[in-house]
């Protein structure tokens, strides 16, 4: 997928680190506490591209990683956390706050609906904290619904809330 000069796609192997850098940095310009031990999980792009596909916006001109998701292919991948049977999942978006604005978040999900349904999934599901408003804004415009029935507590202290995409 290309668009304005962003070229979503599979990330390749020497893109990893960044991929897994873009989304802390992006985490961490939202402010708050950041839990030093997820952003570690979350930074490790390698080990999850092991089971998962992580996916890039990279800007065509300089080849910069701007952004990635990783993608959940189906309810029993060991990234899975919301995903029910028949439903692909995406986890640990992120755009570079510099590169925010851009539509480049919506690329990268719309890259993992995409894939959803060549996967033959009937849905797919998102898991967002509750300050996370502009990527809820985004789901919403993308046809997302909150599904609240699906909002969850990994640990004390962390709640986070459904979004979900029939397709």
């Amino acid at each position: 997928m290309s668009d304005a000069g962003i070229v979503v796609r599979e990330a390749r192997p020497a893109e990893l680190p960044a991929a897994g850098d873009v989304v802390v940095h992006a985490y961490r310009a939202l402010g708050g506490e950041p839990h030093e031990t997820y952003l570690a999980h979350v930074r490790d792009a390698p080990a999850r591209a092991l089971h998962c596909p992580v996916l890039v916006a990279v800007d065509e001109a300089t080849g910069e990683v701007l952004g990635s998701v990783t993608y959940v292919p189906d309810h029993g991948n060991p990234y899975a956390e919301l995903a029910g049977e028949d439903e692909g999942e995406f986890r640990m978006l992120g755009v570079a706050p510099e590169a925010q604005g851009r539509g480049i978040g919506g690329a990268l999900v719309r890259a993992c609906v995409e894939r959803a349904r060549a996967d033959g999934r009937r849905g797919i599901v998102i898991s967002t904290s509750p300050v996370m408003l502009a990527a809820h804004r985004m789901y919403e415009h993308l046809g997302f619904r909150r599904a609240p029935e699906r909002d969850w507590v990994p640990v004390p202290g962390v709640e986070l809330r459904a979004y979900v995409l029939a397709l």
